[in-house]
């Protein structure tokens, strides 16, 4: 395009100095070296302007295409500027809209969150509150309501209100009711051990112990490592007399957990039972450790004064005892109570016995050791009305509970009290016909 410019330019100069030539000549041919001297620097500036005009126009004429051009390229710049502004405020949109959304979202998910918190702790409050209701036969009420009415809240183990309302149904003793409720949590639960805790116990109540270790064992494979449930296949071998297969389960407790006191506590009983060599150095030896790691784990306390008296040695099964009973009454520690009363009569406490054996008759007054112990301290302390009273009681319930050895005990009271019956009886200041639950002790 240049180049054509060029030519057209070149070939206009031609011509306009011809015409120059020919208007300075009017027409008439002559020649350029014809012309005067004034003449032709006269011409030769006109030319010589002209062109320059030529080349002025031609300069502006590009200029001004350069300039078009230049405003082409501002114009596409600003377009593609326009168009880059309309996607930056289109992503600024979508980015503010998707934000919003974001916390839309986020607010809907701790609403949701807060909302299940609240029915999940509303959710505990009404069972824990249903939990101590004594009266078993309301508790199953409640639970029935419960899991009618409660719906289905996320994140809710169900499983646990079959457990308990099973519990209060083994209460009742409907053990069907109770089982099914067991099976229902076993179902809804396949990831715990709660629900087979509940079955086995079940089949433990049953006395069907080689079912309930079944039970038992399909919990452990749940979680290998749980003490508890190695306690109870324990338990329940040591039921059947399988005392060498109890005895692996303990001391698999005991790995998992050294500091198992119970564990212990049994291993010391299974020595007892099967009375093997060195049978009380090795039960006392377990038994002092299960009281080294729970001092005032009464049970243990008591078996080792059971075994301390079996010795004759008294004082100390008196010492040991009066240290876990403590000065501060617990209704937990009847049973232990009662083992000082038994300690204190075979050291010939007999005041002392009988202050503790009145106080497990408050508790506990159908106790049928107790009542041997109360009439045998009061036999011997010469009070035979109360002697009498308390061996008739106690006849009565070993009886209905098939205790034939309490039985011949109380009888053996009761014979003595009839040979010494031509003697003069002592009266306690404590009114016999009341049950008994109000005599002070008595002194000679």
């Amino acid at each position: 395009m240049k180049y054509v410019k060029f030519f057209l330019l070149l070939i206009s100069q031609f011509v306009l100095i011809e015409f120059v030539i020919w208007f300075h000549t009017c027409g008439l041919g002559w020649h350029v070296e014809e012309l005067l001297p004034g003449d032709a620097i006269s011409l030769w500036g006109t030319i010589t302007t002209i062109v320059f005009l030529v080349f002025s126009v031609l300069a502006l004429w590009n200029i001004d295409q350069k300039i078009q051009e230049l405003n082409s390229i501002k114009h596409s710049i600003s377009e593609k500027f326009n168009n880059i502004e309309n996607k930056n405020r289109e992503v600024m949109q979508e980015a503010d809209k998707a934000q919003k959304d974001i916390v839309k979202q986020a607010e809907v998910q701790i609403k949701n969150i807060l909302n299940k918190s609240t029915y999940r702790q509303k959710f505990y409050d009404t069972l824990t509150r249903i939990a101590n209701i004594p009266d078993p036969s309301r508790q199953v009420q409640e639970y029935t309501h419960f899991l009618r009415t409660s719906g289905n809240i996320e994140g809710i183990n169900y499983a646990y209100v079959y457990i308990s309302r099973g519990n209060a149904y083994m209460e009742l003793s409907r053990k069907a009711k109770a089982f099914a409720d067991y099976e229902m949590a076993a179902r809804l639960d396949t990831k715990t051990v709660a629900p087979y805790y509940s079955l086995g116990h079940y089949y433990v109540v049953e006395k069907d112990f080689k079912k309930s270790i079944e039970i038992f064992e399909k919990g452990l494979t749940l979680d290998p490592q749980d003490e508890n449930m190695m306690m109870n296949i324990a338990n329940s071998y040591s039921a059947m007399g399988n005392y060498e297969k109890a005895d692996e389960y303990f001391d698999k407790a005991l790995t998992f957990n050294p500091d198992l006191a119970i564990a212990y506590y049994n291993k010391a009983k299974l020595v007892i039972a099967k009375k093997e060599d060195l049978w009380k150095e090795k039960s006392m030896n377990y038994l002092n450790h299960c009281i080294q790691i729970m001092p005032f784990f009464y049970q243990s306390n008591i078996s080792k004064a059971s075994l301390l008296r079996e010795d004759n040695k008294n004082e100390e099964a008196e010492s040991v005892l009066s240290k876990v009973i403590g000065g501060t009454f617990n209704e937990d520690l009847i049973m232990a109570i009662l083992q000082r009363g038994i300690t204190y009569r075979l050291q010939n406490k007999l005041p002392m016995a009988l202050n503790d054996f009145n106080t497990v008759l408050l508790y506990a007054p159908y106790n049928i050791q107790n009542l041997s112990n109360l009439s045998q301290t009061y036999f011997a302390m010469g009070y035979l009305n109360e002697a009498h009273f308390y061996a008739q009681l106690g006849l009565k319930e070993a009886q209905k509970q098939d205790n034939h050895f309490c039985d011949m005990e109380f009888n053996n009271v009761l014979m003595r009290i009839q040979v010494m019956s031509g003697m003069t009886i002592p009266i306690s200041k404590g009114n016999t016909n009341n049950e008994g639950s109000e005599n002070t002790n008595p002194e000679k």
